[in-house]
C-alpha cells in the first residue's frame, strides 16, 4: 500500500541532497558515507521516518523532491557507512529549509498531480513505444511490469534513458497526461538515434578492418 504522508508525525523530513532524481515506485540503492546522512538516516532508522531525496547541492537545490522510505539495510560498516535499498514513496515541495542539525531538513507539503489523466489511448501508445525500445535493447519485455498502483509515467520514465534534466522535468510535471506527451515525444526521438547506434556498431563490427573493435580484454 503507497505510503502517505499524514502517516508519518511530522512535515519536516531529511533531506539526501544529490545529482540524482528519484521516482514514486522507484527503487535505488544507496550508499551513505557523509557523516551528516550518515546520522540521517540513523535519526530515520530510529524513529521510523523516511526522508527526501532532491537534487542539488548545498548552494543550488531544487524545490520539488521525492520522499524516500528505506526498505532494507544491505551493509554496515564499522566507520558508519551504510548501504540502503529505498522506494519512492510521493513528491513533495519544499517550503523551507531548517539547518539546526547537522543535516538540512526540509519543511514540506505534498506536491500532487492537479488532474486525473484522461488519455488512455496516449497510454497504450507509450507502453507501445517502451516495448520496442526495450526488445531493441535485448531486454525480455514482462507485460506486468506496467501494471502498478503508480502512474505509468514513473514505470517508463525510470527506465528509457531519460537525461537528469529530463529527470527531473518529469518529476515537477503535474499531470499525468502531460508526463504521458512529454515521454512520446522523447521516445519518438530516442527510439530511431537507438536504431541508427546498434546498426553503426554492427557495421563496425562486421568491417573487417576492424574485426579485433573493441578489443578484448
Amino acid at each position: 500500500m503507497q505510503t502517505t504522508m499524514s502517516e508519518y508525525p511530522t512535515h519536516k523530513l531529511g533531506l539526501f541532497i544529490v545529482e540524482a532524481i528519484l521516482y514514486p515506485g522507484e527503487q535505488k540503492n544507496l550508499h551513505v558515507f557523509e557523516p551528516r546522512y550518515k546520522e540521517m538516516v540513523a535519526d530515520c532508522l530510529d524513529e521510523d521516518l523516511p526522508f527526501v531525496i532532491i537534487r542539488g547541492n548545498e548552494r543550488n537545490m531544487k524545490e520539488v523532491g521525492c520522499v524516500a522510505h528505506i526498505e532494507q539495510i544491505l551493509a554496515q560498516y564499522e566507520d558508519g557507512q551504510v548501504d540502503i535499498a529505498v522506494k519512492g514513496i510521493h513528491r513533495v515541495h519544499i517550503i523551507r529549509i531548517d539547518r539546526k542539525k547537522l543535516y538540512h531538513r526540509g519543511i514540506v507539503e505534498n506536491y500532487e498531480d492537479t488532474n486525473p489523466s484522461t488519455l488512455p489511448r496516449d497510454k497504450e501508445k507509450l507502453i507501445a513505444q517502451h516495448i520496442k525500445l526495450l526488445e531493441i535493447a535485448g531486454r525480455t519485455v514482462n507485460p506486468q511490469d506496467y501494471n502498478s498502483q503508480y502512474p505509468i509515467s514513473w514505470i517508463i520514465g525510470r527506465n528509457c534513458g531519460l537525461s537528469l534534466d529530463e529527470r527531473e522535468k518529469l518529476l515537477e510535471m503535474q499531470t499525468e497526461d502531460e508526463r504521458i506527451k512529454f515521454l512520446i515525444n522523447y521516445l519518438n526521438a530516442f527510439i530511431p538515434e537507438v536504431i541508427q547506434k546498434r546498426e553503426t556498431m554492427k557495421r563496425i563490427m562486421s568491417n573487417g578492418h576492424f574485426k579485433d573493435f573493441p578489443p578484448n580484454s
